[in-house]
């Protein structure tokens, strides 16, 4: 039996496995996952792909599912602060000598498969396989599944039975891999929905929806859509929001999910008797955390079928306990430092949304690093105003776009733009600016996030 690696020489066969590059479909990861016995089938999961708002949908029911006392895998990337963020066991990170256990027969398996002239996974292969073993040796009640890239061809759509997919909001991402419209887009992203398996999915533009009723139908799948209007009474304070969900019935067996105040009203209408309604308060920043709600909410109702412990309660109290890092996450006051992972075209004009209808009577100081291979000319023509002030960086990624160019593109469309030449001088340079009562904003890409709440913390110790 091999050795078990430590936790660094499992981190350099990870980082060794990148020579393998990106390589979409399914028969590397279905050679890898039958060397360690398909114990995927054997799994109860949720399949969540989408473009934005995965990692949120993924949060909000763990925290949901966790607090009505079962066990909850996680399996979510990119990694924010630390690697273990994306293998987490009812909202806990992995410990660094578990993973490096995982690492070492998945390194096993891969030697076996290569030595049989096949060729060597990919690292998101890897990673999945890794997240598979996890997941049945701790004998999960349920595994969320979130979708590294795409859908169709995916390494985590080798999955035959999950228990519902979800579909997020979709919108164009990574063009160069998935398509150069919606609706291809839209194509590959509901490649996993299964045979007879619900489908919940976000409201969608009607093109990326027409793709997805169309694909739903060939499947004979049951098909949710988490509609906006569902949402009552919405209330916001400092970008956190709170509404009223209120959905008809889907059978007469159906738990009321109503507060007992509203249960007791003796003057309540008989016609509401046919509808089910949870008062919600979220913890996660930004209005469009209300649609990620509204999504969660209908997922959960699926699921309440096989988890009876799912009740209006838990919901309440995971929605508004949920965290999820660097989407709109605060990490300081005075001034006020959120930060937030927005990198594309759908997630800025949701995130531009929130900022007019929480901060609009507040001066903002932005930090803003991107990657070449996205949008960001238009990123910058929805986010920002004439004058309002960007330390621009270079995020540690090799797709990164150089922080001078985009200076310069800033400095196009009359923004007060600054590069710097690290992230640790951009923040400096932001609390300088800002007055106690004005906000910073780091955004653009999840790469550089960390780093910027590492700089943070170091001024802050400073002090």
């Amino acid at each position: 039996m091999e050795k078990t690696m430590n936790y660094i020489d499992a981190m350099d066969f990870l980082e060794e496995t990148k020579k393998y590059g990106s390589q979409l479909g399914l028969t590397s990861i279905q050679n890898l996952m039958a060397e360690l016995g398909n114990i995927q089938d054997k799994i109860p999961l949720v399949h969540i792909g989408g473009t934005n708002g995965k990692g949120s949908v993924g949060a909000m029911l763990s925290q949901v599912l966790t607090e009505a006392g079962y066990r909850v895998g996680r399996f979510c990337t990119p990694d924010v602060f630390v690697y273990e963020d994306e293998f987490q066991m009812n909202g806990i990170n992995i410990e660094k000598g578990r993973l490096a256990q995982l690492f070492t027969r998945v390194k096993a398996a891969c030697e076996k498969l290569v030595a049989q002239g096949m060729a060597h996974p990919t690292r998101f292969e890897v990673e999945t396989a890794a997240a598979f073993l996890w997941f049945y040796e701790e004998n999960c009640d349920m595994a969320l599944l979130e979708v590294g890239m795409g859908g169709a061809t995916d390494a985590t759509n080798l999955i035959k039975k999950p228990l519902v997919s979800v579909l997020t909001s979709i919108s164009m991402d990574h063009i160069r891999f998935l398509g150069n419209s919606l609706a291809e887009i839209a194509t590959v992203k509901s490649g996993i929905i299964k045979p007879q398996v619900p489908v919940v999915t976000m409201q969608q533009k009607p093109e990326a929806m027409e793709v997805i009723k169309k694909k739903a139908e060939e499947m004979q799948a049951e098909l949710i859509v988490a509609d906006i209007t569902q949402v009552q009474n919405i209330t916001q304070k400092d970008g956190r929001y709170a509404f009223e969900w209120k959905a008809p019935r889907r059978n007469s067996n159906e738990v009321c999910i109503a507060p007992d105040a509203v249960k007791n009203n003796i003057q309540k209408e008989e016609s509401e008797k046919d509808f089910l309604c949870i008062p919600v308060t979220l913890s996660l920043c930004g209005a469009f955390q209300v649609e990620n709600a509204v999504c969660v909410i209908n997922t959960l109702r699926i699921l309440q079928k096989k988890y009876p412990k799912i009740t209006e309660t838990v919901i309440q109290q995971g929605l508004s306990h949920t965290i999820w890092h660097g989407r709109m996450e605060q990490i300081g006051t005075g001034p006020d430092f959120y930060l937030d992972g927005a990198h594309n075209e759908d997630a800025v004009r949701k995130l531009r949304k929130t900022l007019d209808e929480s901060f609009s009577n507040r001066r903002i100081v932005y930090i803003m690093g991107v990657l070449a291979d996205k949008d960001y000319e238009k990123m910058i023509t929805m986010m920002y105003h004439p004058g309002d002030r960007v330390y621009t960086v270079t995020p540690q990624n090799p797709r990164a776009l150089d922080g001078k160019e985009l200076e310069k593109q800033l400095f196009g469309q009359n923004i007060d733009a600054q590069y710097c030449e690290n992230i640790q001088d951009a923040v400096l340079y932001a609390l300088r600016d800002a007055q106690k009562e004005d906000m910073i904003l780091a955004f653009g890409s999840l790469s550089y996030l960390r780093d910027v709440r590492n700089a943070y913390e170091s001024e802050k110790s400073d002090e």
